[in-house]
């Protein structure tokens, strides 16, 4: 419950102007834009007609304004996230508050989400799984799937490295000094309680088979520098 009520005080705040900060850390770490790599994140997922998609944490509602964009219906889109500020950010991208696209947004836990059994075909995560528990978001991915659905989601990836003792603590103080310097107290919190939730490839491949996905696909992206953890782009079916 505090590592939740951090993660929502660190996005509240942020919310008006995440997407620029994103942009500028993405830059900074990995020499990608936002932008950039939630196109490729999109690019990757092979989106069919009448497929019903969710994304999971949209924040601003970036990646459900970009499929409408390019076509997708508006009404098989739909958006989850635990912080209502981004949400609130995501309902006025659309410029009308009743729209059917703002009726498919939900403030929720991705750990517990509020939908029925099999409901989505397709399931996206853009840069928000190192803030979740893994395990329980990929059940709860499962559970909402069809059989033959898929998941996509790109994120940063650790280290087998990081499994060495004290690794992940001396990570976690460097992620809350370097937060607290640039940002802010809620989001340097935020940001070192979340290197725990940082997985491996290996990790990524074992959490996703023990929870019944195969097909998995896990890719490394490129990284402005050695030293930082670089991105990974997953991909698995139900």
């Amino acid at each position: 419950m505090e590592d939740k009520t951090k993660i929502i005080e660190a996005f509240s705040e942020m919310a008006p102007r995440y997407e620029q900060v994103v942009d500028s850390e993405l830059n900074r770490f990995w020499g990608w834009s936002y932008y950039g790599f939630v196109n490729l994140i999109i690019a990757s997922t092979p989106i069919e007609p009448q497929d019903i998609i969710l994304d999971v944490a949209t924040g601003t509602g970036v990646i459900p304004s970009l499929l409408e964009k390019a076509g997708h219906p508006r009404n098989q889109i739909h958006g989850l996230d635990i912080t209502m500020s981004m949400l609130m950010r995501a309902k006025g991208r659309s410029g009308d508050q009743n729209s059917h696209a703002n009726q498919n947004l939900v403030c929720a836990s991705a750990m517990e989400m509020p939908y029925a059994n099999s409901g989505f075909s397709q399931v996206i995560c853009g840069l928000a799984t190192h803030h979740m528990d893994v395990k329980e978001l990929i059940l709860e991915s499962y559970r909402i799937l069809r059989s033959g659905g898929k998941l996509t989601i790109g994120d940063v990836g650790g280290s087998n490295i990081w499994k060495f003792p004290g690794v992940k603590f001396l990570l976690r103080i460097i992620a809350f000094s370097y937060f607290f310097l640039v940002e802010n107290k809620s989001r340097a919190w935020a940001e070192a309680s979340a290197v725990s939730n940082v997985l491996s490839k290996d990790d990524w491949s074992r959490v996703l088979m023990n929870c019944g996905f195969r097909n998995i696909v896990i890719q490394k992206l490129k990284s402005r520098f050695f030293w930082v953890p670089a991105p990974l782009l997953i991909k698995a079916e139900k």
